[in-house]
């Protein structure tokens, strides 16, 4: 028994190394460090079995995911699939003007100095980029939490966003999609700035914590930004219950600050949040009980 647990713990420690042999010096995720602190984790609480059982599937077709994502415009320019940009200003311009301009200039232009080349962030801007950052890791600890607590739960979970993940690369194959920040360089919006990439928050060139999943730019609607998170919380207030409804806070400032900070309109993020409501829901029903879904369980 003794001699299972070590291959397990050995098994865990290699992928440990490995995850950080290729962070370091081939293709870095941002979320491998996270992945990295789970493990550890696991040998902590001996669960390491369980955890190379549970996780290693997922973890591979996350990757094999970023890879979709990765390579979907390069696609979708050999098929010469239209970029949308215009059409997502005009949505924009219809259904949410503030003051004759759609909210990313507003927010810009009356918090933030896009115009001029030194950009130096406001106390608002470091609390944006906090919770920007959150999308990084937000969805894996929810995930380590759920798998904790019940492992069928961990896996309805973790393959419910894969799944929802990997359908959103269909999408930005047929749909390539422009982000604000983009339209402002081909001139269809005023000057704007990627407030969340424009400064060096963290004050250190080693760790960039906001390095691009498989570097898309036009992976923008749905915004996983904002699907990602809420599904997290969805799945928090189900099973564990009313007291972790505070912390919709995360999501939804997660999602405002890809607003405020010229990733993404917030049409890219109602279509996010019902990608991943409406798989939630698929997941949870009890459709042998006419679908009867509880939001949250007593915990």
């Amino acid at each position: 028994m003794k001699e299972k647990k070590n291959i397990y713990r050995i098994g865990i420690l290699s992928i440990i190394i490995a995850i950080l042999i290729v962070n370091l010096f081939f293709y870095s995720f941002a979320f491998d460090a996270i992945v990295v602190t789970l493990g550890l984790f696991a040998i902590l609480l001996k669960k390491e079995k369980e955890f190379i059982l549970d996780w290693t599937p997922p973890l591979f077709l996350f990757y094999v995911y970023e890879l979709l994502r990765s390579r979907a415009n390069n696609l979708a320019e050999y098929f010469s699939r239209p970029l949308l940009d215009q059409v997502l200003i005009d949505w924009e311009s219809k259904l949410f003007t503030i003051s004759d301009q759609i909210p990313t200039v507003f927010l810009q232009y009356k918090y933030s100095m896009p115009v001029g080349e030194n950009f130096i962030p406001t106390n608002l801007e470091y609390f944006l980029f906090f919770f920007y950052v959150s999308f990084f890791w937000f969805w894996l600890i929810v995930g380590f939490m759920l798998w904790k607590k019940d492992r069928k739960v961990f896996k309805k979970y973790i393959y419910g966003l894969i799944g929802f993940s990997t359908f959103s690369t269909l999408i930005y194959f047929l749909y390539p999609s422009a982000p604000p920040w983009f339209a402002s360089q081909e001139g269809l919006l005023p000057e704007l700035k990627r407030t969340m990439y424009s400064y060096n928050y963290l004050n250190t060139s080693g760790v960039n914590l906001l390095k691009t999943y498989g570097g898309n730019d036009f992976a923008a609607f749905p915004s996983h930004h904002a699907a990602w998170p809420f599904f997290a919380w969805l799945f928090l207030v189900k099973y564990y219950g009313k007291k972790m409804i505070p912390l919709v806070i995360i999501p939804f400032v997660t999602i405002f600050a890809t607003w405020y900070g010229a990733e993404h309109y917030i049409i890219d993020s109602i279509a996010g949040v019902a990608l991943a409501s409406i798989v939630f829901f698929l997941i949870n029903a009890d459709w042998k009980k006419e679908y009867n879904l509880k939001f949250w369980k007593k915990p």
